[in-house]
């Protein structure tokens, strides 16, 4: 009896050893650094792609009335595919996914292969991807500046907690209050209900809560790098579902 607690008590440190090793071995691996690269490049690259979508389209279309948007159309189908092809190559590059690209086109006459071109999936695909990007981007910037940054300024804490006229915590002349009120009628009477939620405030002012906050720093750099890791690794998935198996473009007009 006694023998088979004290193993099941060595498996259950064992099995908390290996998930604090890695919680905090994700700042080691070369893998979360590379999907931190791929997501701070998809905001600006996603804002160039959207932007670009956007206006050639409503143009485009605003346009075909007068024949003049049809070839800005195939001139944004055309810069959508380059953009594509550009993100399956940076996909594969950056992210833990292999994204393959088709250079023939089935059918004998031009005519045939545009045709394949223009009605297979991954074409389009490939266009609802490129705005995607964006969308992550925006998300990944907000998360990964907003969260790290903070992590940073809680490790830096015990450097100047006790530089006189600095405070450190959340520090106000007066404690913010947040109400919420209820009316309910009742016959001809109105019965109210107000709650009012007050949030006090933390100084620092000793090295023991510095270094505590400096160590909830730590925590949280890590949390951020596993939650960017995992965004990565979710949008890997849909670049393999719209990207994988699309045409290379450049290697179609070399041999067109």
């Amino acid at each position: 009896m006694g023998g088979t607690s004290s193993e099941s008590v060595t498996a259950l440190a064992h099995r908390v050893g290996d998930g604090l090793r890695w919680f905090a071995g994700v700042a080691l691996r070369r893998r979360t650094y590379l999907n931190l690269a791929y997501l701070l490049l998809a905001f600006p690259l996603g804002m160039v792609y959207f932007v670009g979508l956007t206006v050639a389209l409503s143009v485009g279309i605003g346009l075909t009335i007068v024949l003049i948007g049809i070839p800005i159309l195939l001139l944004a189908f055309l810069l959508a595919q380059l953009g594509a092809q550009f993100e399956r190559w940076l996909t594969s590059q950056l992210l833990p996914v292999e994204l393959e690209a088709r250079r023939e086109l089935e059918g004998e006459s031009r005519r045939e292969r545009a045709t394949d071109l223009l009605l297979d999936r991954s074409t389009w695909t490939a266009v609802l991807y490129l705005p995607s990007v964006f969308l992550v981007g925006v998300f990944s910037f907000v998360v990964a500046t907003t969260a790290l940054s903070t992590a940073f300024a809680m490790l830096t804490v015990p450097f100047y907690y006790d530089r006189p006229g600095l405070y450190v915590g959340v520090v106000s002349e007066r404690a913010p209050e947040f109400h919420q009120t209820i009316y309910l009628a009742w016959n001809q009477l109105l019965v109210g209900f107000e709650a009012v939620l007050t949030i006090g405030y933390w100084e620092i002012t000793t090295l023991s809560q510095a270094l505590v906050v400096a160590l909830g720093g730590v925590v949280l750099a890590l949390a951020t790098l596993h939650v960017l890791n995992g965004i990565a690794a979710l949008f890997a998935r849909w670049a393999r579902a719209t990207l994988d198996g699309g045409y290379d473009v450049t290697a179609l007009i070399e041999t067109s």
